[in-house]
């Protein structure tokens, strides 16, 4: 049996422009420490933590991303629940929208957006083109 990889159509929150192309999203990405600016492509299906870029950024390294359509920050105040590095969040075509940990090898991510159980299982059903309501 195949395992089917859900691939999230994510935009950014300030401007609304679709940041995912593929199986990518490419963002804008920040290395305080050092001084890299660069392009990073991070994996757009659920629960992979595949990134290809050209920068140097070993384990543990946090990075700083932003929309590369209007350059907004993507970081939002709230910090990873494993590591306490910034969260980042994206907005998700089908409503909500996905965090994810700023930490290079942290696997913090969440679904959100959603009120209650019942609204949460819609979008999944939603995003998995379940029939279910």
């Amino acid at each position: 049996m195949s395992k089917s990889l859900l691939i999230m159509d994510l935009s950014c929150p300030q401007c609304a422009e679709r940041l995912t192309d593929g199986c990518k999203v490419r963002l804008d990405a920040y290395i305080k420490e050092s001084g890299q600016h660069g392009v990073m492509a991070l994996s757009a299906a659920f629960g992979d933590y595949t990134v290809v870029t050209d920068m140097d950024v070993p384990e543990g390294t946090v990075v700083e991303f932003r929309c590369p359509k209007c350059e907004a920050g993507l970081a939002i105040p709230l910090e990873c629940k494993l590591c306490k590095a910034p969260m980042v969040s994206l907005n998700l075509a089908q409503g909500g929208y996905v965090e994810f940990c700023s930490r290079r090898g942290c696997k913090g991510h969440a679904l959100g957006g959603i009120g209650d159980i019942d609204q949460m299982m819609n979008l999944m059903n939603r995003m998995f083109e379940t029939p279910y309501d």
